[in-house]
C-alpha cells in the first residue's frame, strides 16, 4: 500500500516545480536585497560578530593577557586533567572546569581573531606597529600583545575548547544528562568515550562509521547524542569551530595574496606605492622571504638603491630570517645570493659566518661584494656581543641537580670574528676594486681583533684605485695599527687619501704622536678636507708642545698668501698654546693681504683670554682696519677676550662704522663683556635705534647684559617689542631675561609677545618668562595657549620648557600637558612629558601610564622616568609597568622596575620579566629589579636572591643578601657578602651595611623579626 501524500508529482511536473520554486526564491531574495533587508541582517550580523570579537578581546585582555602559550598549555592539561579525574566522584568539579575552559578557550580564540584583523590593517598600511606616518594609526594591541597571541596559543586555546566540551559532555552525563546520551552495552563512559564522541562529530566521520555499519563492513560502538540540549550543544560546538576554521582559511588566502600584491607594489615605480610596500613587507614575517627573493630571480637588473633598501626589510623581519636566507646563499641566482648576503650581514648573524664567507669565492663581484660587507657587520656585532659577555655574571652550577647543568663543550668553538677576519685577509687581493675596498672597511669594522691584518692593509696603500687606498688608511685606524704604517699616505698625491689617513691616525689619538710633524704640515694643505682632518688629528693628539706650534706659525712667513692665511687658520683650529701662537698672529694682523688678517683676528678670538694681554691693543686697532671683513672678526674676537685696556672704547667707537656687520659684531661683543662694559650704555642705547635690523637686535640684547635696567633702557627694550624686525623684538625678550629684577609693568608688554607672527620671537618670551615671572595665572594661561593653540613644534616644546620651570606653581597646565604629551610631535611629547614630572599636577600618572607604550624612545625615558618623582605609584599602573619591562630600551626597563619596587604587592605577571632581567649586563637594571623581586613570593624570591649574591656589583650583591638574611639569618654566604662590604668606598654601601648587620645571626645575639627593617638601598638612576 502506498503512503498517502498531500502532493504527489510525476518526474516531468517535479522537475519544472522545483526549478520554479528556486527562480521564485532568487527573485524574493533580490527583491528584499534591493529593499535592502538582506544587506541590514548581513550589517547586524556583522555587527554582532565584530562585536563578540571584540568582547571576547577583552575578556583574554583582562584576564589571560598574562600568560604565554606554554603557562596557558599547563593551565589547560590541569583542568582537563582535574576535572576527568573527578567526573564520577565530583561531576560539580568537572562541570566548572569545563568552564572555565571553554570560556578560556573561546576568549583566547576570539582575542585571536581580534589582533589578526588588526595585523591585516598593518600590512595593508593603515596602521602601524612603531611611528605611524599621516594617515596611520598606532597598532596598540598588535605593539602590546602580538608577540604573545600566535599560531601556538591559538592550537593551544582550539584543544582546550575541545577539552571543555569533553568535560561539559561527561559531567552532563554524570548529574543531569544519562538519557540524554546513547551508550551501547552496560559499560560506563569515560573521558576517552566522550573525547572520540567530540572528535569525530567535530571532523565529520560519524557518517562515515554509519555508513560502514549499514554495510556492515565495520561495527563500532560510540556515544551518540539523543535528545536536543545534546544537540544543541553538538551544534554550537561544530559551528564554532566552522567558524575558526573559516578565519583560518580567509586569513591564509587573504594574506597570500597581499604578499604577492605587496611583493609586486615594492618594485613598483611609483614611490608611494614602493615606500607603502617596504613599510608592509617585515610586517609578514619569515614567510615573506623565499617569496621576495624569488621574485629577484624575474629582474633583469638590480639598482644600487634596491640592493640597499631590499637587504634591510628583509632584515627588520628578525632573526627568524636566518636560515631561510643561508638556504639562499647558493641560488643559482647573482642577484638572490648578494640581498641575502646583506640581509644576513644586517642581521648579524654569526651563524652563518662561515656560509657567508663562503661566497667570497663566488664568480659574481657583486655577491662577493655583499658578502665582504656583510662579514664586515657579523665581526663588529661580535666584538660588540663579546664586550656585552665580560660583564654579565657567570650562572652558578645547580649543585643540587648536577644533571640538569649545561654539558661543557668538547673541542674548539668557532670564533664568528676570528673567522671573519681571516677571511676578510684572505679577501685583500681580489681582482676588483670595489671588492678590496669593502674588504679593508670591514676589518676596520672589526676593530682591534683585525689589528694582525695592518700589513695586508698598508700594503693597499699603494693599491691604483684612489677609494681603496682611503679605505685602506681609515681601516688602519679603526684596528689600532702602528702610526708608522699610516704616515705614508699623507704624502698620497689624492687629496681624499691624504684626509683618510688623517682621520686614521685621529682615531688613534695619543699613539700618533710621532707624526704630529707631519701632520702640522699638512694644515697649511691647499684642500679643505685635508686640513680639517689634520686639525681633528692634531687635537686628538693632545695640545701642540711649543716646537709643533713654532713649526706651525712658520707657515706665517711664506710668500704664498694662501699658505699665510691657512696657517692662521690652523693655529686657530688646534689647541695651540696662546704664548708661542699669539706673537705670530698679531704680527699677520699687519698682513697685507685682507684673507690673512682676518684669518689672525679670527684665530686670536678662538685662543680667547690667554692671548688677551698681548692681543687686545692690537685687536682694537684692528676694529679701523681698511677691510669690514677684518674688523668685524676683530670686534668679535675682542669679545671673545674680556676686559682689557682700551676694549671698550674701541668697540664704542666700532658702533659708529660704516659697514653694519662691524656695527653688529661691536653690540654683540660689548654684551659679551656683561657689566663690565657699563660705561657703553648710552652707546648701545643709540645703537639700538640704527638703521640696521641685526644691529638693534644685537644692541638691545647687549644691553640686558649691563646689569639692572635704568629707565631709559627699559623703554627702549619696551619700545623693541614692537620693533617690525623679529631678531630685534627677540632681543628685547633676552634682554629682559638677563635682568634680575625687571620694571614690575614689563609682564604686561611681554605676554602679547606669545601671540607674535614668528617663533623665535614667542621661544624666546617663553624662556624669559620661565626665568623671572612667578608662576601667576596669566603666564600660566599663556604659556598653555602657546602650548595648545600655536602651530609650531617649536613653541610647543618651549612652553612645555617653561612651564616645566614654573614648577608646581604651574599646576593648572596639567590638562593641556597631558594633551601635547599624547598627541604633539616626539619632541613635544618629550617636553610635555617632562613638565609633567617637575609640576607632578593629578594629570601626570595618566601620562606616565600612557607614556611608557609611546612609540618614541625619549617620550618612553621620561615617562618611566616620571614614576621616581611620584609620591606613590598607584596600583593602576601596574599592568603598564609590567609591560615596560619588555621594552627594548635597557633604561626603560629600570625605570620600570624602580617603580614595581616601590609598589605595596608585586604583580603576578612581573617575577618572569624581572628574572629576565637580573641577567642583563646593565648594573642599574639588575639593581633596580633585585629591588622590586623583594615583593615576590618567597618561595619565588629565595632562589634568585641566592643567585644574586654572586652579582659583579656590590649594591646588587648587597639588596639580595638583605632579602636572603629576613627570610635566614644564619646565612653565612649573604653574611659574608655583607662583611666584605663593610670597606667599600662607596659611602651608600657603607651605610646598607650597618643597616643589615642587625640581621646576621650570632651566637650572643637573638635577631629581632626582620619585617620592618628597610630595604637598604634605594637606587638613584
Amino acid at each position: 500500500m502506498d503512503p498517502h501524500w498531500l502532493v504527489k508529482l510525476d518526474q516531468t511536473v517535479s522537475s519544472y516545480s522545483i526549478l520554479a520554486t528556486l527562480l521564485v526564491l532568487a527573485l524574493v531574495a533580490g527583491g528584499l536585497f534591493q529593499i535592502g533587508l538582506i544587506g541590514w541582517v548581513l550589517d547586524r550580523f556583522g555587527r554582532v560578530t565584530r562585536w563578540a570579537v571584540a568582547r571576547g578581546f577583552r575578556v583574554w585582555e583582562r584576564w589571560l593577557s598574562w600568560a604565554s602559550w606554554g603557562v596557558y598549555l599547563v593551565v589547560t592539561l590541569g583542568l582537563i586533567v582535574g576535572g576527568g579525574v573527578t567526573a564520577t566522584t565530583a561531576p560539580v568539579v568537572t562541570l566548572l572546569c569545563a568552564g572555565a575552559l571553554l570560556t578560556m578557550g573561546v576568549a583566547t580564540c576570539l582575542a585571536y581573531m581580534f589582533i589578526d584583523v588588526e595585523r591585516y590593517e598593518i600590512e595593508r598600511g593603515r596602521k602601524a606597529v612603531h611611528n605611524p606616518t599621516k594617515g596611520q594609526e598606532l597598532a596598540s594591541n598588535v605593539a602590546r600583545y602580538g608577540h604573545r597571541v600566535g599560531v601556538p596559543l591559538m592550537g593551544v586555546a582550539a584543544a582546550g575548547v575541545i577539552g571543555g566540551f569533553v568535560l561539559l559532555n561527561q559531567g552532563t552525563y554524570e548529574t543531569v544528562g544519562r538519557n540524554w546520551y546513547v551508550i551501547e552495552g552496560d559499560t560506563h563512559p569515560g573521558f576517552v568515550d566522550f573525547f572520540t564522541y567530540a572528535i569525530i562529530n567535530l571532523v565529520r566521520l560519524v557518517d562515515v562509521l554509519n555508513l560502514a555499519d549499514s554495510k556492515q563492513l565495520v561495527h563500532t560502538a560510540f556515544v551518540r547524542s539523543a535528545a536536543p540540549p545534546t544537540a544543541l550543544l553538538l551544534a554550537a560546538f561544530k559551528s564554532f569551530f566552522t567558524l575558526i576554521l573559516l578565519q583560518q582559511v580567509f586569513a591564509s588566502v587573504r594574506q597570500g595574496r597581499l604578499m604577492s600584491e605587496t611583493i609586486a607594489d615594492f618594485w613598483s615605480p611609483h614611490e608611494p606605492i614602493h615606500d607603502r610596500a617596504r613599510n608592509a613587507l617585515p610586517q609578514f614575517g619569515a614567510a615573506a622571504i623565499g617569496p621576495v627573493l624569488v621574485s629577484l630571480r624575474g629582474l633583469t637588473a638590480l639598482t644600487k638603491e634596491q640592493r640597499d633598501q631590499l637587504p634591510l626589510v628583509l632584515a627588520a623581519i628578525g632573526p627568524s630570517t636566518v636560515p631561510m636566507l643561508v638556504r639562499h646563499l647558493s641560488d643559482a641566482h647573482e642577484h638572490v645570493r648578494v640581498v641575502a648576503a646583506a640581509a644576513l650581514g644586517h642581521l648579524r648573524a654569526r651563524d652563518a659566518v662561515a656560509d657567508v664567507a663562503a661566497l667570497l669565492g663566488d664568480p659574481s663581484g657583486m655577491a662577493r661584494l655583499s658578502a665582504a660587507e656583510a662579514l664586515g657587520s657579523i665581526a663588529e656585532g661580535g666584538v660588540k656581543a663579546e664586550r656585552v659577555r665580560r660583564v654579565r655574571r657567570p650562572r652558578r652550577a645547580n649543585t643540587r641537580w648536577p644533571f640538569l647543568n649545561r654539558a661543557q663543550e668538547t673541542g674548539q668553538e668557532l670564533d664568528p670574528t676570528g673567522f671573519a677576519v681571516e677571511n676578510l685577509r684572505r679577501a685583500l687581493g681580489d681582482e676588483l676594486a670595489a671588492v678590496r675596498g669593502a674588504v679593508a672597511a670591514s676589518l676596520g669594522r672589526a676593530g682591534a681583533p683585525a689589528v694582525h691584518a695592518a700589513k695586508e692593509l698598508a700594503a693597499l696603500l699603494t693599491d691604483t684605485d684612489e677609494t681603496v687606498r682611503c679605505r685602506a688608511a681609515e681601516a688602519l685606524g679603526a684596528v689600532g695599527a702602528a702610526p708608522e704604517l699610516l704616515a705614508p699616505a699623507l704624502d698620497d698625491p689624492a687629496g681624499p687619501v691624504r684626509a683618510a689617513a688623517a682621520l686614521g691616525l685621529k682615531a688613534l689619538g695619543r699613539r700618533a704622536a710621532p707624526v704630529v710633524p707631519r701632520l702640522i704640515e699638512l694644515l697649511q694643505d691647499r684642500e679643505d678636507s685635508v686640513r680639517e682632518a689634520a686639525a681633528e688629528a692634531v687635537r686628538a693628539v693632545g695640545p701642540l708642545d711649543d716646537g709643533a706650534t713654532t713649526q706651525l706659525a712658520t707657515g706665517l712667513s711664506s710668500p704664498d698668501t694662501t699658505i699665510r692665511a691657512q696657517a692662521a687658520e690652523a693655529l686657530g683650529a688646534v689647541d695651540a698654546s696662546a704664548e708661542h701662537a699669539a706673537p705670530p698672529l698679531i704680527e699677520a694682523l699687519a698682513d697685507g693681504n685682507d684673507m690673512v688678517r682676518a684669518k689672525a683676528a679670527e684665530a686670536l678670538g678662538k685662543l680667547g683670554a690667554e692671548a688677551a694681554e698681548v692681543a687686545v691693543p692690537h685687536l682694537v686697532k684692528a676694529l679701523r682696519d681698511r677691510d669690514s671683513w677684518v674688523s668685524a672678526l676683530a670686534a668679535e674676537a675682542l669679545g671673545e677676550m674680556g676686559v682689557g685696556q682700551g676694549v671698550v672704547p674701541g668697540l664704542i667707537r666700532a658702533l659708529g662704522h660704516v659697514n653694519p656687520q662691524v656695527r653688529a659684531n661691536a653690540a654683540e661683543a660689548l654684551g659679551k663683556l656683561g657689566s663690565s662694559a657699563g660705561m657703553a650704555r648710552a652707546a648701545l642705547e643709540k645703537a639700538a635705534a640704527d638703521e640696521d635690523g641685526a644691529v638693534r637686535a644685537r644692541a638691545v640684547r647687549g644691553l640686558g647684559t649691563l646689569g639692572s635696567p635704568t629707565i631709559g633702557t627699559a623703554r627702549l627694550v619696551r619700545e623693541a617689542f614692537k620693533d617690525t624686525d623679529p631678531l630685534v623684538r627677540t632681543g628685547a625678550a633676552a634682554a629682559a631675561a638677563a635682568w634680575d629684577q625687571p620694571p614690575e609693568d614689563l609682564l604686561a608688554d611681554l605676554l602679547p609677545l606669545l601671540r607674535d607672527p614668528n617663533d623665535q620671537v614667542k621661544v624666546q618670551v617663553c624662556e624669559t618668562l620661565s626665568k623671572w615671572v612667578q608662576g601667576t595665572d596669566a603666564v600660566v594661561n599663556g604659556l598653555c595657549e602657546a602650548l595648545t593653540a600655536d602651530d609650531s613644534d617649536w613653541v610647543q616644546a618651549a612652553a612645555s620648557q617653561a612651564l616645566a620651570r614654573l614648577g608646581p606653581a604651574a599646576v593648572k597646565a596639567g590638562a593641556a600637558l597631558l594633551r601635547a604629551a599624547r598627541t604633539g610631535e616626539a619632541g613635544v611629547r618629550e617636553q610635555a612629558m617632562r613638565a609633567l614630572a617637575m609640576i607632578q599636577p593629578p594629570e601626570a600618572v595618566e601620562a606616565f601610564t600612557s607614556g611608557m607604550s609611546d612609540p618614541e624612545v625619549p617620550v618612553r625615558l621620561v615617562a618611566s622616568a616620571g614614576w621616581i618623582r611620584v609620591s606613590e605609584v598607584p596600583e593602576s599602573a601596574a599592568s603598564a609597568l609590567v609591560e615596560a619591562l619588555h621594552d627594548p630600551e635597557t633604561q626603560v626597563r629600570a625605570n620600570a622596575a624602580h617603580a614595581l619596587a616601590r609598589l605595596a604587592e608585586l604583580p603576578s605577571g612581573a617575577v618572569l620579566p624581572l628574572r629576565e632581567c637580573l641577567t642583563d649586563p646593565n648594573d642599574g637594571l639588575r639593581l633596580n629589579a633585585a629591588l622590586a623581586l623583594r615583593l615576590a613570593p618567597a618561595a619565588e624570591r629565595s632562589d634568585l636572591m641566592l643567585d644574586l649574591l654572586d652579582d659583579p656589583n656590590v649594591r646588587v650583591r648587597m639588596v639580595a643578601a638583605g632579602a636572603v638574611l629576613e627570610a635566614d639569618s644564619a646565612n653565612a654566604r649573604a653574611a659574608a657578602v655583607v662583611h666584605a662590604a663593610a670597606d667599600d668606598p662607596s659611602p651608600r654601601v657603607r651605610q646598607a651595611v650597618e643597616e643589615l648587620l642587625p640581621l646576621i645571626h650570632t651566637e650572643s645575639t637573638s635577631p629581632e623579626p626582620a619585617a620592618d627593617q628597610p630595604h637598604g638601598l634605594i637606587p638613584v638612576l
